[in-house]
């Protein structure tokens, strides 16, 4: 979406400092068109964790449709809590808990979230220590994730849309 973003978007990128850090994936996307574009506009762009110069590598992360695993134990295995997703006015400590509506939709299962799994970044008197707090702990859905059964698999590669790429 970078390349279709106005001008207005890139004057407050420069305005705010923001930076600009993709994860490099094998896709198609020009992403030395994306450099030049960043670089005219005045706009830092660093891909995550050096992704343009490592193999992108996947990890088969297992879900636990039973909602039965200790969310303690899920959450300091977690290695998908130290990205904060933003959607929809919400604020999310992970993808899974973001995003879990459509594997829900397309897997026909029922993992559910609640209000403790989010924070609505509209609600009046947000302290920051509160989104820090909140960050910091496991969540309810947290019981969904069996991180301990978490691996590398190889090489990136398109999903195949298949439940088993999520389940043991």
């Amino acid at each position: 979406m970078l390349p279709k973003q106005n001008q207005e978007f890139w004057e407050s990128c420069r305005e705010n400092t923001i930076e600009i850090h993709p994860t490099k994936y094998p896709i198609k996307i020009d992403w030395d068109g994306i450099q030049r574009i960043c670089k005219e506009q005045g706009v830092v762009l660093k891909f995550f964790m050096d992704s343009d110069k490592k193999q992108k590598v996947m990890a088969k992360m297992i879900l636990n449709p039973k909602g039965n695993s200790n969310p303690f134990q899920s959450f300091i295995g977690c290695t998908l809590n130290q990205c904060a997703q933003l959607y929809e006015g919400k604020l999310y400590p992970c993808t899974f808990t973001a995003y879990i509506e459509h594997f829900n939709k397309h897997f026909s299962q029922n993992l559910q979230i609640t209000s403790l799994d989010f924070i609505d970044i509209h609600k009046p008197n947000l302290a920051y220590q509160e989104i820090l707090n909140f960050m910091a702990k496991p969540l309810p859905f947290c019981r969904y994730c069996d991180t301990m059964k978490w691996q590398h698999i190889g090489e990136w590669k398109d999903s195949k849309k298949d439940i088993s790429e999520y389940l043991e």
